[in-house]
């Protein structure tokens, strides 16, 4: 019975995207409607999370969904319309549905003035649907196609008020920036299917493959997944993508797209343990980005700026337990975060909505005007910062322990351990409480009087913070007690590999390196910010060009706009030149210039005289000897 509504699950996201948007494409009358098509929207979405749910609680093994037909049959090669719902699968899809229903239930008090409600909702359950595709696919085409679904949607939603020219160019940015990785997943796959013959993932994580194979692939398919998940170098989208409304922020970088690339790593686990050489890199380029993220965080006045750079942050983090090899504990994390993150984001709507305003230097004190939305903030808030017992907590130091681990069992990542405790832990927990502060404390600085959101905004608030108080205790550490999601649910899909487990002294060492740092982080970022702004023009004077330059992300973005986009303007320009004055006129006039003089020649040669045709034939057959014998 459960496996039968399977299809259902995954189609009912995509039947909600065309009811509502071919039904108000037809039917303008409807697009008024903004409350009962936002209701529908949601209801397709919860429908399917209740049956993944079903699935859950009934769940004994891999299962197959299949007979929809063939997506390509070109023989030898049929690439089936099939999904495959494993442990990890069915984890990713209960996360992507779960938070993605309550996102729309927020969206409808959030966008129920707006005019173009109906399409915003067709893209957001078009957008469910292609995660949903993305994570289930049993195939590398099939996941592909959900991977460019999810990258058209997100352009659609980014770009949602496209009459401001900077929210279509940040649409377009996201856009470009992720085909750039893409080209790494196509060369991936087709370097797979070259060496094993079957895009098939199961089949294919069968193989035995040679260490240099694995690594070029492995690199490969982690270029994809730096343009999906925000690493560096492709993570400069990520920042720009707060152009769409808040709802679609926390879609996005909650628990759908930008967790990607991760779910591909997790999933190519077995290419990856084979390439040790690659995971290092993971690791590295992981906790850079974490560090990046994290410092320039530290600067921003733009509240859902503070969330974007605290969510490439984040993902590096993901990325360092993965380069770990410990992909199950990078799940966690995933699964933690996208309560507490989609949590902020959503709060942050709500302040957006109250004041009319994202620049944090004209809040202040919003607690007092909105309680529930204030306190839920400061929930996720100490979620995040890693403050037991909210989940923030044993996700993060699931991810310290295992690359700490991994540095204690010989290899070179203790550099990665320490920059996570100081440089993401302690940051972490400074820059989210300095958000906190100047935003929920103090005095009111804006012009509006807020309000407290109405409570179709106000309920997923408060089951996201619930889901920030304990979503950690499915994966304990060892010292605590066995950690559920790792051993007993995720360890039938994603081979963890393995170091030498830590001992309990070392673990419990561990333990209150990571809750001090976070203490650390909240307690300076009060004694510093609690009386309001005094504090950050302070922090501003104390760093001077510092402060600047972190503010312009350490000028990444400035030397993409100035080498690569500025180059790519002088290539075109030279190349537009070059056609108009020697391509576009010279060379056509020097082809025909020749082919009327070549004409001539031949003409020259036709002189009716037999003789002459005689020597022509002897000549060329005397070449043709001549170059046999060279041969």
């Amino acid at each position: 019975m459960v496996e039968t509504l399977l299809p259902l699950a995954i189609g009912l996201p995509l039947i909600g995207a065309s009811v509502i948007g071919l039904g108000a494409l037809w039917v303008p009358a409807l697009r008024l409607q903004r409350i009962l098509l936002g209701s529908l929207a949601t209801a397709f979405v919860a429908a399917s999370a209740s049956v993944f749910l079903l699935v859950f609680f009934n769940y004994s093994g891999p299962l197959i969904v299949s007979g929809i037909g063939d997506w390509i049959a070109l023989e030898p090669l049929r690439i089936p319309i099939r999904y495959y719902v494993d442990s990890l699968s069915l984890w990713m899809a209960l996360i992507i549905t779960g938070i993605g229903a309550l996102i729309h239930l927020y969206s409808i008090g959030y966008m129920q003035e707006e005019e173009g409600a109906w399409r915003y909702f067709a893209f957001l359950n078009l957008f469910i649907f292609a995660m949903l595709t993305l994570v289930l696919a049993d195939s590398l085409p099939l996941l592909f196609l959900g991977w460019e679904g999810v990258g058209v949607c997100s352009y659609l939603l980014i770009g949602f008020w496209f009459k401001e020219e900077a929210n279509a160019r940040a649409a377009q940015k996201a856009f470009l920036v992720n085909r750039i990785g893409d080209v790494g997943l196509l060369l991936g796959m087709i370097l797979l299917y070259a060496q094993t013959g079957t895009f098939d993932i199961q089949q294919l994580s069968q193989r035995i493959y040679a260490a240099d194979f694995a690594i070029g692939v492995s690199l490969l398919l982690f270029l994809a997944s730096t343009g999906k998940s925000a690493q560096l170098p492709l993570y400069v989208w990520l920042p720009d993508a707060m152009a769409g409304p808040t709802p679609v922020s926390a879609l996005i970088h909650a628990a759908t797209m930008v967790t990607a690339g991760l779910y591909l790593t997790a999933r190519m686990d077995f290419l990856y343990s084979s390439a040790p050489e690659a995971l290092l890199i993971v690791g590295g380029i992981g906790m850079l980005t974490a560090l990046l993220g994290a410092l320039v965080a530290l600067t921003q006045y733009d509240i859902k700026k503070v969330l974007a750079y605290s969510t490439v942050s984040q993902l590096g983090f993901m990325f360092a337990a993965a380069g770990a090899g410990a992909y199950t504990v990078a799940i966690f994390h995933v699964f933690t975060h996208a309560f507490f993150k989609a949590l902020l984001f959503l709060g942050s709507g709500s302040f957006i909505h109250a004041t009319h305003t994202q620049d944090i230097r004209e809040m202040g004190g919003l607690r007092r005007f909105m309680p529930i939305s204030g306190i839920t903030f400061w929930i996720g808030i100490v979620a995040i910062a890693g403050i037991p017992p909210l989940a923030g907590f044993f996700s993060k130091d699931e991810i310290l322990a295992a690359v700490y681990a991994r540095g204690a069992a010989g290899e070179t990542m203790y550099y990665l351990y320490w920059a996570g405790l100081i440089g993401v832990a302690f940051l972490t927990a400074f820059y989210m409480g300095r958000l906190g502060w100047l935003t929920l404390e103090g005095a009111y600085r804006g012009k509006n009087t807020p309000h407290e959101s109405p409570a179709v905004m106000t309920i997923p608030l408060v089951v996201l913070s619930v889901g920030s108080v304990g979503a950690g205790f499915v994966g304990l550490p060892p010292l605590l007690g066995t950690s559920w999601l790792r051993e007993h649910w995720l360890a039938s899909s994603v081979k963890d590999w393995t170091a030498p487990p830590i001992d309990h002294s070392t673990e419990i060492i561990l333990m209150l390196g990571s809750i001090t740092a976070g203490l650390v982080g909240l307690g300076l970022a009060y004694f510093i910010f609690h009386k309001g702004l005094a504090g950050e023009e302070i922090i501003r004077e104390k760093l001077g060009s510092i402060h600047l330059h972190l503010s312009r992300q350490l000028g990444i973005e400035t030397f993409y706009e100035r080498v690569i986009i500025q180059g790519y303007y002088v290539i075109a320009d030279f190349a537009r030149v070059l056609y108009s004055s020697w391509v576009g006129r010279v060379l056509p006039q020097g082809i025909a210039t020749l082919a009327a003089k070549l004409s001539q020649g031949f003409t020259r040669l036709q002189t009716g005289y037999l003789p002459n045709y005689l020597a022509y034939m002897i000549g060329l057959g005397l070449l043709i000897v001549w170059w046999l014998l060279l041969r």
